[in-house]
Parts: structure tokens; sequence; C-alpha cells
């Protein structure tokens, strides 16, 4: 079900937003609602949020008493979230003004000393997949990676075998985790107002995953190249890393197209492609 806006939140105040920077921000509360509502019900006690912009949800989220790392990276909104806050909501979040994508995440899940933790935030949509791969290889230390981004982004990310919207992406988060599209979100509800639909999607870790973390890079390694010629037969894109196999030995038809496999089957196909090599790739 597509929500539209109900209802209007304050505006950002008179800080223009950046278009190089992908900067669209909620003009409505009942999204945050659903968002704050769905991670108490998993008990997390602190977040990343990744572009608070003019701060609705982390507002809403340090309301609720849970710590908040804000990763902001345009400098105007870091320093006015700083002065929008209550001194009770100062004790839950910290500003951080750095590139998300340059953020110690790593780190910050070290530091946080085992406690509940996720990573949320309205992604931009000129930099969803990166941020997706940047979160992905932590998740099994993260309670959920719940994001709002574009929906035939989230429909990317959920998609089936062999569907329009299924291609590396998919194979990529479906190896790693279980995807669910929560719900969706109308473009009436942002300003300005883009040109797409948005839906929140979380991406929690799948647990007893059977794959070594060398297995899933080599895989996504064959995904990309696969996909670039996702109509025309596998060969031509594993070629460059047959070597001396040949395809009477490989466990997978190469004469099917990449967009026929399943994430399953890509991991076979790339554990025969790479196989005897024990570290992962660079």
């Amino acid at each position: 079900m597509k929500y539209q806006n109900k209802g209007r939140f304050p505006k950002h105040g008179e800080i223009s937003q950046k278009k190089s920077l992908g900067q669209v921000f909620l003009n409505t509360d009942w999204p945050v609602k659903k968002i704050v509502e769905h991670i108490q019900s998993l008990n997390v006690k602190r977040v990343i949020e990744i572009g608070p912009g003019n701060g609705i949800l982390t507002l809403a989220l340090a309301n609720a008493g849970i710590h908040v790392t804000a990763v902001e990276k345009d400098d105007r909104f870091a320093e006015r979230l700083q002065t929008i806050m209550t001194k009770d909501q100062q004790q839950l979040v910290d500003v951080q003004n750095i590139d998300v994508l340059q953020f110690d995440l790593k780190n910050w899940i070290r530091i946080g000393g085992g406690a509940r933790s996720a990573v949320l935030g309205n992604i931009p949509y000129n930099i969803s997949t990166p941020i997706v791969m940047w979160a992905l290889p932590h998740l099994e230390h993260l309670v959920t990676f719940t994001i709002m981004v574009q929906l035939e982004f989230a429909q990317r990310i959920a998609a089936q075998v062999d569907t329009k919207n299924y291609g590396s992406l998919s194979v990529f988060c479906q190896l790693r985790a279980n995807c669910e599209i929560n719900f969706d979100v109308g473009r009436s509800c942002f300003t300005p107002i883009p040109k797409v639909d948005s839906a929140v999607i979380s991406l929690t870790h799948k647990i007893n995953s059977e794959f070594s973390e060398a297995q899933l890079q080599y895989t996504e390694t064959v995904c990309k190249v696969s996909f670039t010629q996702r109509r025309k037969k596998l060969r031509n894109g594993v070629k460059p890393f047959m070597g001396s196999l040949t395809e009477d030995q490989c466990p997978v038809d190469l004469n099917r197209r990449a967009e026929t496999l399943t994430p399953h089957e890509f991991v076979r196909l790339a554990s025969f492609l790479f196989q005897g090599r024990l570290k992962a790739p660079d």
C-alpha cells in the first residue's frame, strides 16, 4: 500500500537543498512514526542515521530514548541540527559532519559493546547502491538496516529471479540478508516533490549463512560482469575467469542468461571459477 501525505511537518528553515547531494526531505511525519515504531519493536538502543537533513527522524528517535549518531555530510544541516535540539535530545544525539561512506561503521559497532544497534535513514537516490554495499558486510552485528529509498531501488533489492528488476544488487543483498519492503511512501510526502515514489525496506542478517565471506565477494565479482551483459549468454561474461577450466566441468549451464540464475547458483558458479583460492579478492 502506498501512503500519501497526510499532515505536514515543519519546514527545514531557510536552508536550500542541494541537488548535487540528492537532498529530498520528508514534509510529513507518518513515515517517521512507522520507522520509530519498527525500531522500538526490535528493542534497538542505538542507531546510525544516514543524512538526517531537517532532523525529523533524528528528534523522533531521541524522543523515544534511542541514542543516535547522525551522520550528515552537509555542514549547514549538521550545524542546524545542533541548534534545534533540546538539552535532553542533545544527550542522545551525536552529530557527525562527514560523508557516511567515510564513516567507520566497523568501529562504531565495536564501541557499542554489544548494544542492540541499527543503521537507518532517508537515503539519497544518487548514492543508494554505495551505501547498501557499505553496510551489507556488517549486517551480522546489526539488528536491522532500514532505509527509505526510491521505490524501484527497493524493488531491485527484493526482486525475484527472472524478473525485470532482478540484477546483481538483488543477488548481493539476498545472499547476505533477508530483504523486506515494509511500506511505500508517495512522492507528495517529500520536498521538493521528486519524480518517483519511495519505499522503506529492511535488511536483516541471514543467520547461519552457508557461504564464506570469500565466496560472497567472488560471487559479487561474477555478478557484476554477468549482469553488464544480461541479455547475452553467461559464457560471454565469465570467459575472462575460465582460464584452463572447461564448460563441461561447470555446475551451471553457460548457455543461460544471468537473470535466470538464483543467488545460490551464482555462488556455485563463482566457487567453480575461483576454486582453490583461499583469500577474498581485494
